[in-house]
């Protein structure tokens, strides 16, 4: 006698919530997020508070039963308007970090709504060939040729691990399977390129002193006669040169790296040329600013962030690379669960054979809805417009007697440092300098009307202003000559040795 068929269990649908619910914590969620767009130039750029008071004021625990909507969003007000550090803030001067578009945020919203997994074709499909698509348009714009490639990352650190991970496997092919083992290699970036650089050759086994780290000229950028004399000493010691680093806007002053040359180079030595475009790659989209990274198009990949300079809402990095092949090459691997036959389902390329990321959000749509919302055109008009207020803000820091300016200007960012009038050179000098200094960059932020950061250029401290955010306009860089004369007055009085 066959066995009754079993009881099937009772549905159970706490976590689904229907249309009205949906929104009602949409309207909620939106409501708050114009008020604090409306609020924003009033409130001050951050409250710098210990550890231990933002951790015990952002206490929020789970309940057993759930919030309602309003509850929800309500619950969030001092998150928002209370202990965070607005970037979008036109006095947010301090780092690379773009203000978020309004668009990109609501794309960002529906590609979290579709929540597509952009690691599998088959899970992905129409958001997997949009991304291909965003990515095609974007290497085009960087001119590279018919055919390159690449994807959405996280940001630059990835981007940069990705590509170099791709320079080695093809400088070792044994590599994925047989390990560096005792095997040198080098890497060769400028003094002034990001850490991530050294990060990347750590991660891939290399060590942080496979990376080179080459002398720059007065304006802070790569030697290159110094980087030919080290890939030349490298080779005559038994070390394989694997990759140059040119950077396209260093973090501390914008420099650029002569792209040019450093792509004859590489072509000579047979070495992969990769760009760290996160900041400077902006320059692509205005044609006043794109000379400033000739060369470009001839590197074999570009690490560009559009969460930077064109304000896309993080995190929205890209990699572009020549030959796509290559990703492929280094990063697919067998998995049987997800094996199929392409040529019966028709199914395109999954973006998890082609970067160490299986599971992948939707990051094209809020890139391609800030490009396209606000048009090309705009950005254009826009990051020249950064530009130009970068020359403001260094001819008003120049016209000041007590400001001293640290940096040769090529992308937005201007370093500069409060000088005091009857100082002695000489070391002592020096160290005071750099303590006063910092505390006058920390004396600025607590203020809350403009927020820099600080740069050290040929070893010295100075405070440091990045024009990366589309509210930011001359009365913003008033403030901040205003304050850097009016505190470091102040803190001179209070702190200068007898």
């Amino acid at each position: 006698m066959p066995a009754p068929p079993p009881t099937p269990p009772e549905p159970v649908s706490d976590l689904e919530w229907d249309a009205a619910a949906t929104r009602e914590v949409g309207e909620a969620a939106v409501a708050l997020w114009a008020e604090l767009i409306e609020r924003l130039r009033d409130l001050p750029v951050a409250r710098l508070e210990p550890a231990d008071e933002v951790s015990a004021a952002i206490d929020m625990p789970i309940p057993e039963k759930g919030m309602t909507p309003a509850e929800l969003v309500g619950t969030l007000r001092p998150l928002f308007f209370e202990r965070s550090v607005y970037t979008g803030h036109p006095g947010f001067l301090a780092y690379i970090s773009g203000s978020g578009t309004v668009p990109g945020a609501a794309a960002d919203l529906l590609a979290a709504a579709l929540n597509a997994n952009v690691g599998g074709w088959s899970l992905s499909a129409g958001a997997s060939e949009f991304e291909r698509t965003l990515i095609r348009w974007l290497a085009d714009r960087f001119g590279l040729p018919a055919g390159s490639g690449g994807l959405t990352t996280s940001g630059g650190a990835t981007s940069t691990l990705t590509a170099l991970k791709a320079a080695r496997d093809k400088a070792l092919p044994d590599v994925r399977h047989a390990g560096i083992g005792g095997r040198q290699i080098a890497f060769y970036a400028s003094a002034e390129a990001h850490a991530t650089v050294v990060e990347a050759a750590d991660m891939l086994g290399a060590g942080q002193d496979a990376v080179r780290a080459i002398g720059t000229d007065d304006a802070l950028r790569m030697r290159v006669d110094l980087l030919e004399a080290a890939i030349a000493t490298d080779r005559t010691a038994g070390v394989l040169p694997v990759a140059v680093v040119g950077t396209a806007g260093t973090t501390a002053t914008g420099a650029i790296d002569p792209l040019p040359a450093l792509a004859d180079l590489c072509a000579r030595e047979d070495l992969w040329f990769h760009v760290d475009a996160a900041y400077g790659g902006g320059a692509v989209f205005a044609d006043r600013l794109r000379p400033l990274v000739a060369g470009i198009e001839r590197a074999d990949s570009i690490t560009f962030d559009p969460h930077k300079w064109l304000s896309v809402p993080l995190p929205a990095a890209v990699l572009l690379v020549r030959d796509p092949g290559r990703l492929r090459a280094s990063f697919s691997i067998h998995a049987a669960y997800v094996q199929e036959t392409k040529e019966r389902t028709g199914s395109g390329a999954s973006f998890g054979e082609e970067s160490q990321a299986w599971s992948r959000g939707f990051h094209a749509l809020k890139i391609w809805a800030s490009l396209a919302a606000h048009g090309t055109d705009a950005y254009d008009r826009r990051l020249t417009h950064d530009v130009e207020l970068a020359h403001y803000l260094a001819a008003r820091v120049d016209a000041e007697p007590l400001l001293e300016l640290g940096n040769a200007l090529v992308v937005p960012i201007v370093c500069f440092r409060f000088v005091p009038e009857r100082l002695a050179p000489g070391p002592d000098t020096d160290a005071y300098l750099d303590d006063l200094n910092e505390r006058l960059m920390e004396a600025i932020r607590r203020e809350g009307r403009v927020f820099p950061s600080n740069a050290s250029i040929h070893g010295r401290y100075h405070v440091r202003a990045c024009i990366s955010n589309f509210r930011t306009e001359a009365q913003d860089l008033d403030t901040l000559v205003e304050s850097a004369v009016r505190l470091g007055t102040e803190l001179d009085r209070a702190h200068r040795p007898a």
